[in-house]
């Protein structure tokens, strides 16, 4: 399947959905990913400023979310996948939020799982609530609550993946958490599910931190994606999905932070509902670490060549078509001046230009997104836009992001 198919199917339901809007979605529509994040994992500890211990968290949890597709159900998927003990979910709801942001009482549903409200997650297993008869428009806020009984750790401190906890007794039925504590972690929720009409679809967009969306000041809109769900919405196209399957820190070839590219790329992307696009923007952390010391120790990473990545998105490419999905390849953005010793010097960006060159030239990609164009300084081409900066050098900001999603929108919905 070409990418233009994508594209002729995006404009044929910019009017089917005319008619579709008052029904939102029939009782035998499609299921899509309409909000996710990744399972990660628990990083060792680091000599660096940033790193933080996983988070313990216990008691009532509330996850607030953005949803990018309408439907009339939802699901909602736990994950401990990355997790090494047993989850016990004591109890679990999901509502809509009212129009200032906050929960609307009335809306509140309990969640069960196979019938049960109570149940085990069992370490490395995801966990799939029934069907939840909620009526969702796309851009919808929505809160799920959970109720952890025994402490559970979660890997990866990030402003944008929070959650209100509140230590005690279960108030998952609560309008409001009095008292609870902002925790940042990955969250336990990986992904909302929303039933969307017969032809709705699913755009994964995978990749590292700026995928993920570090640098954003919003975590309701997590980097380019919920920027690119904007334009969707805007468009008329409220059907189609789209779930972030960012995780900051992740590589290609080897595990850093979260599995690897080539090892959760089933997982996250060619086993999403309803998926029938991925962008592939990954390659960055591999390159900046390259021969870098290895803090966990002995020795250094290894170094890896364009040689290397080429074969690791050539492998990503394949499984996609074997899977009937397309597969479109983002260019590495500019990292020159980030402030991280050794993560980018002037002999990895002839390496990342080589790799651009391949994903522009190759043909082997669907379709390809020139985000590395969308970002550059006209006057000095191998660093970022000073606009487009959020102050590192290499995560964008709200602006670069907005950028980032006009230049996919450009290529997948014209």
């Amino acid at each position: 399947m070409k990418s233009r198919n994508l594209k002729r199917w995006l404009a044929a339901s910019a009017l089917a959905l005319l008619p579709a809007m008052a029904a939102m979605a029939a009782p035998d529509g499609n299921w899509v990913q309409s909000w996710a994040s990744s399972p990660s994992l628990a990083v060792e500890k680091l000599p660096f400023d940033f790193w933080r211990p996983p988070a313990e968290i216990q008691g009532t949890v509330r996850y607030k979310m953005r949803v990018s597709a309408e439907g009339d159900a939802v699901r909602v998927r736990l994950s401990a996948e990355t997790l090494d003990r047993d989850v016990r979910i004591g109890a679990a709801t999901i509502a809509l939020a009212d129009a200032s942001g906050r929960i609307d009482a009335t809306s509140m549903k309990p969640l069960a799982f196979g019938g049960a409200a109570s149940v085990r997650m069992p370490a490395g297993t995801p966990l799939l609530s029934d069907p939840v008869t909620v009526p969702v428009k796309a851009g919808a806020i929505l809160y799920v609550t959970l109720y952890l009984p025994d402490g559970v750790a979660v890997p990866q401190a990030d402003p944008l993946h929070v959650a209100e906890v509140l230590m005690g007794a279960d108030r998952t039925g609560a309008g409001t958490l009095n008292g609870a504590q902002v925790v940042t972690g990955r969250e336990i929720v990986s992904a909302i599910l929303v039933r969307s009409a017969k032809d709705a679809r699913t755009i994964v967009t995978f990749g590292d931190s700026i995928t993920d969306g570090a640098g954003a000041q919003d975590p309701m809109m997590r980097g380019w994606p919920d920027q690119f769900a904007t334009i969707l919405r805007q468009r008329g196209l409220t059907q189609v999905a789209v779930a972030n399957a960012g995780i900051g820190g992740n590589r290609v070839l080897r595990n850093e932070v979260g599995e690897a590219a080539l090892a959760r790329f089933d997982r996250d992307a060619l086993s999403v509902p309803g998926v029938t696009d991925v962008v592939l923007l990954e390659g960055i952390n591999d390159l900046g670490l390259s021969g870098l010391p290895n803090p966990r120790g002995p020795g250094a990473h290894p170094e890896v060549t364009a040689a290397d990545l080429i074969a690791g998105y050539r492998q990503l490419i394949a499984r996609a078509k074997v899977r009937g999905v397309q597969i479109h390849g983002a260019t590495l953005t500019p990292f020159l001046g980030s402030p991280f010793p050794g993560y980018a010097t002037p002999v990895k960006e002839v390496v990342r230009q080589e790799l651009n060159r391949w994903i522009r030239e190759s043909g082997e990609f669907d379709s390809v997104i020139d985000f590395d164009a969308a970002l550059r300084d006209p006057a000095n081409p191998q660093t970022i836009k000073a606009a487009f900066d959020s102050g590192d050098k290499l995560h964008p900001s709200d602006a670069g992001y907005r950028a980032m999603a006009e230049a996919a929108a450009a290529i997948l919905l014209k």
